[in-house]
């Protein structure tokens, strides 16, 4: 979870605003980052879909502009952005959320907190003047063929889970483990180590969200439930606590 008591990051960046636009057509461009398998509750166009839980104490303009400074110097696409705030989505909630992030993608634009790329649709960055300079026609091809488009994925390799899991999607992984032990409550770090197993704290930073956010599916979806009065926590069924 983000912590709202650290220095404003969007205070600091602020005074990028107002830059001309001096965009290179040739430097990297975020599309989108890995794409998992997995589906994800379906969002109505009357129903709220919860951003990822690393983001949810921020506004969704907030939870952009973080993704953006994130990435700063760097070409990023409204799909990167859609799928780096709500993670994997059905295709019917993916148009409904798209076209949410499209207005405050807009919106912080005409406000100046970040920018358009010229001759790059649904292309969008925090400052186009830390953007890499255009080639100059002297430049070697050798040097051009470096600087390529490229879709530079956010997310490292995939950390495999135990045996016992291997070929589930994480969801499925999640619900057969908090059904063979139901009756008993795990904490998020309990269960990671339950379907992992023993991770370093590299491998930990890197499937926490993914954790994070199947394990808020599931709550959402029925599959499991967690635990009230208990932040973070989850079990099989809460009939069996009482019990």
């Amino acid at each position: 979870m983000l912590d709202s008591t650290q220095p404003n990051i969007f205070t600091l960046i602020q005074a990028w605003s107002g830059e001309e636009s001096d965009a290179a057509t040739d430097t990297p461009v975020l599309l989108e980052p890995p794409i998992e398998t997995s589906t994800q509750q379906q969002a109505l166009s009357g129903t709220e879909t919860d951003m990822l839980p690393i983001f949810q104490s921020l506004s969704r303009l907030e939870a952009i502009e973080h993704v953006l400074a994130e990435h700063i110097g760097t070409i990023v696409h409204i799909d990167f952005i859609v799928k780096m705030l709500y993670g994997e989505l059905e295709p019917d909630a993916f148009k409904v959320i798209k076209g949410r992030v499209q207005s405050s993608l807009t919106h912080g634009k005409e406000t100046n907190k970040w920018f358009s790329v010229p001759g790059e649709p649904g292309c969008y960055t925090l400052s186009l003047t830390l953007l890499p300079k255009p080639e100059t026609k002297n430049s070697s091809t050798r040097v051009k063929g470096k600087n390529k488009k490229q879709v530079l994925p956010p997310q490292p390799k995939d950390i495999p889970m135990l045996e016992e899991f291997q070929g589930q999607f994480l969801i499925n992984a999640l619900t057969t483990f908090l059904k063979n032990n139901s009756g008993k409550v795990f904490g998020v770090s309990e269960i990671t180590n339950g379907i992992y197993g023993e991770l370093t704290a590299t491998e930990i930073r890197e499937v926490k969200n993914k954790v994070l956010n199947e394990l808020s599916r599931g709550h959402r979806t029925g599959r499991f439930f967690r635990v009230p009065e208990q932040i973070g926590f989850y079990t099989w069924d809460l009939e069996l606590l009482n019990k």
